[in-house]
């Protein structure tokens, strides 16, 4: 397909949208290169295929789009490995891309993402930060312009987040310059027209700034961070993975709180991360999210209190265990959760809430469906409840997870459901 769109645009009559089109395949080509560690000198031919189709007298401002993603695409490629003087051409050629009158502002937009990625590379620990100040002075003019598409501040609000953050780990006498990043963020992000990025980026700087002394700090400062969250989530426009990221953020803060034993403002968290769960378009990531909140909440202090969470945490395990669509990554994910829920529950000799998860960890086994990774981390949880059950002294028990043992090595993967067959643990629970 795409040797004909080269056929196509190489024609003498070839319109500037068969060209566009063709542009536009080879930039997704390049990126898929970029993304396949062996293909990088395919990367670099179809970038000069690139180049040279923008160097045609027609070419309009589209293809030079498309060229602009495939330079910033390469351009982050080299400062990854490494290849300071590779990263710098591209870079001035992008640059010089969008010096251009006719330069639109998707170019820019790619200009401003490799700044940023730039600066994140710089402003680490194996970067070279004397570049940080020049590189940040560029995007923030770049971004500061009237017309600037908020698309291109919210790579200066992920550039001031990540220097932010960096700030906050070097320790040392940076409390003023992490403090001047923070004000400027938070400048950005809390006006009218801030994006949901721009205030994700908010709420994770936020999250790196230190607590005053006492029980976790000041209530104030806990309300503005949840005030933060709150913005972000009702912000209109966000995508799937940013709700995602956004309760993955509110799930670490709960367990920041809950180590400080700070259980009013926690709970606060767990409620928002319960709203963003029941919202229509919540995926089974943000229920994950909820159910480890839950897993913290019961156990991070080493207490074990609260009845209604055991029960909120079955709840929602035995909903996302059930017909519910996942990737491989999400499965393998809430396999090791139930692992870990049901580990620390027989710890914790919690005998009822630790039963219950068995129950669902080897129901959640013998699905057909299962692949050969998930029952890798289902075998491993079956072993740790055999090691449970031996150290209680409960040889029946033991027995039964041994047979189950037994049927998922000879199913391995999927395809198990006849293997399985027949396997019951015993424990005479209904969940």
């Amino acid at each position: 397909m795409l040797d004909t769109l080269r056929t196509l645009a190489a024609e003498d009559k070839a319109t500037p949208a068969q060209r566009g089109e063709l542009a536009r395949a080879l930039a997704e080509r390049h990126w898929e290169c970029l993304h396949r560690e062996l293909t990088r000198d395919t990367a670099r031919q179809v970038l000069d295929e690139l180049r040279a189709l923008c160097r045609h007298p027609l070419t309009d401002e589209r293809q030079r789009f498309e060229l602009s993603k495939a330079l910033g695409g390469g351009h982050w490629d080299a400062v990854r490995h490494g290849e300071g003087s590779s990263a710098a051409r591209l870079q001035t050629e992008l640059r010089r891309l969008i010096s251009r009158r006719e330069a639109t502002e998707g170019q820019r937009w790619v200009l401003a993402e490799a700044l940023a990625n730039e600066i994140r590379h710089h402003g680490g620990p194996r970067g070279d930060g004397k570049r940080v100040p020049g590189l940040m002075k560029d995007l923030k003019k770049l971004a500061g312009r009237v017309h600037s598409t908020e698309m291109q501040r919210d790579a200066l609000a992920r550039a001031l987040a990540h220097l932010h953050h960096t700030a906050r780990a070097s320790g040392g006498r940076v409390g003023r310059k992490a403090e001047a990043l923070l004000e400027e963020l938070r400048t950005l992000a809390q006006r009218e027209g801030a994006t949901v990025a721009q205030r994700l980026a908010l709420v994770e700087a936020l999250f790196d700034s230190p607590w005053k002394p006492g029980l976790l700090g000041d209530r104030r400062r806990q309300e503005v961070w949840l005030e933060a969250a709150q913005a972000a989530e009702r912000q209109p426009g966000s995508t799937t993975r940013q709700r995602v990221l956004l309760c993955d953020i509110v799930a670490r803060m709960h367990a920041q709180v809950r180590r400080a034993s700070d259980d009013e403002f926690a709970d606060l968290l767990l409620d928002r991360l319960r709203a963003m769960a029941v919202r229509p378009d919540a995926t089974i990531e943000q229920w994950i999210a909820l159910a480890g909140a839950v897993c913290d909440g019961l156990w991070i202090t080493g207490r074990f209190s609260n009845r209604d969470l055991a029960e909120e945490l079955v709840e929602v395990l035995t909903l996302v265990t059930g017909p519910v669509e996942a990737t491989l990554r999400q499965r393998i994910g809430l396999a090791g959760l139930l692992v870990g829920a049901h580990h620390r529950a027989v710890r914790q000799s919690d005998a009822l809430l630790s039963k219950e998860l068995l129950n669902l960890l080897h129901a959640w086994a013998l699905r057909p469906e299962a692949t050969r990774e998930e029952a890798e981390v289902l075998a491993h949880g079956l072993r740790l409840a055999q090691a449970h059950a031996s150290e209680g002294g409960d040889t029946a028990l033991v027995r039964r997870v041994e047979q189950a043992l037994g049927a998922l090595q000879q199913g391995g993967g999927s395809g198990r459901a006849s293997a399985w067959h027949g396997v019951d643990l015993g424990l005479g629970l209904d969940v």
